[in-house]
Protein backbone atom coordinates (compact mmCIF):
# COMPACT_ATOMS: atom_id res chain seq x y z
CA UNK A 1 0.00 0.00 0.00
CA UNK A 2 2.47 2.49 0.94
CA UNK A 3 5.15 1.60 -1.01
CA UNK A 4 3.46 1.20 -4.20
CA UNK A 5 1.26 4.75 -3.66
CA UNK A 6 4.49 6.23 -2.91
CA UNK A 7 6.20 5.25 -6.19
CA UNK A 8 3.31 6.30 -7.85
CA UNK A 9 3.04 9.54 -6.57
CA UNK A 10 7.13 9.74 -7.00
CA UNK A 11 6.97 8.52 -10.90
CA UNK A 12 4.07 11.29 -11.51
CA UNK A 13 5.95 14.34 -10.17
CA UNK A 14 9.02 13.12 -11.86
CA UNK A 15 7.47 12.92 -15.26
CA UNK A 16 5.30 15.96 -14.56
CA UNK A 17 8.69 18.28 -13.82
CA UNK A 18 10.34 16.43 -17.23
CA UNK A 19 7.39 17.48 -19.62
CA UNK A 20 6.28 20.24 -17.96
CA UNK A 21 3.15 21.79 -17.05
CA UNK A 22 1.19 21.95 -20.14
CA UNK A 23 1.74 18.70 -21.94
CA UNK A 24 0.99 16.89 -18.61
CA UNK A 25 -2.38 18.58 -18.71
CA UNK A 26 -2.99 16.85 -21.92
CA UNK A 27 -1.84 13.74 -21.12
CA UNK A 28 -3.93 13.24 -17.94
CA UNK A 29 -7.11 15.17 -19.79
CA UNK A 30 -6.94 11.77 -21.77
CA UNK A 31 -7.52 9.81 -19.69
CA UNK A 32 -11.29 9.01 -21.00
CA UNK A 33 -10.05 8.50 -24.44
CA UNK A 34 -7.42 5.63 -22.98
CA UNK A 35 -10.29 3.91 -20.73
CA UNK A 36 -12.65 3.70 -23.69
CA UNK A 37 -9.89 2.41 -25.90
CA UNK A 38 -9.04 0.35 -23.49
CA UNK A 39 -12.18 -0.97 -22.38
CA UNK A 40 -13.15 -1.66 -26.56
CA UNK A 41 -9.59 -3.59 -26.81
CA UNK A 42 -9.59 -6.05 -23.75
CA UNK A 43 -13.23 -5.90 -21.95
CA UNK A 44 -15.16 -5.93 -25.64
CA UNK A 45 -17.27 -2.79 -24.90
CA UNK A 46 -18.85 -1.05 -28.40
CA UNK A 47 -17.97 2.43 -29.23
CA UNK A 48 -21.13 4.20 -30.81
CA UNK A 49 -20.60 7.09 -33.35
CA UNK A 50 -20.42 9.72 -30.51
CA UNK A 51 -17.72 8.40 -28.47
CA UNK A 52 -16.15 7.91 -32.30
CA UNK A 53 -16.60 11.15 -33.35
CA UNK A 54 -15.56 13.08 -29.96
CA UNK A 55 -12.27 10.16 -29.24
CA UNK A 56 -11.43 12.14 -33.03
CA UNK A 57 -12.09 15.30 -31.72
CA UNK A 58 -9.54 14.73 -28.81
CA UNK A 59 -6.97 13.33 -30.68
CA UNK A 60 -7.52 16.42 -33.13
CA UNK A 61 -7.23 18.46 -30.45
CA UNK A 62 -3.68 17.39 -28.69
CA UNK A 63 -2.05 17.23 -32.07
CA UNK A 64 -2.60 21.20 -32.26
CA UNK A 65 -1.76 21.26 -28.31
CA UNK A 66 1.76 19.43 -29.36
CA UNK A 67 2.27 21.04 -32.42
CA UNK A 68 1.57 24.61 -31.20
CA UNK A 69 4.46 26.89 -31.05
CA UNK A 70 5.44 27.63 -27.19
CA UNK A 71 5.14 31.45 -26.56
CA UNK A 72 7.96 33.10 -26.19
CA UNK A 73 8.79 33.85 -22.64
CA UNK A 74 11.01 37.21 -22.79
CA UNK A 75 8.17 38.63 -24.90
CA UNK A 76 8.67 42.85 -23.51
CA UNK A 77 5.54 42.93 -25.81
CA UNK A 78 1.98 43.79 -24.11
CA UNK A 79 0.53 40.43 -26.38
CA UNK A 80 3.11 38.05 -27.34
CA UNK A 81 1.06 35.18 -29.08
CA UNK A 82 -0.42 35.51 -32.40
Amino acid sequence: GVVVNALASLLQVSGQQAIGPARAQVIYASQPLWAALLSFAFLGETVGAEGAIGGGLFLGAMFLAATAEAPDANCDEEQCEI
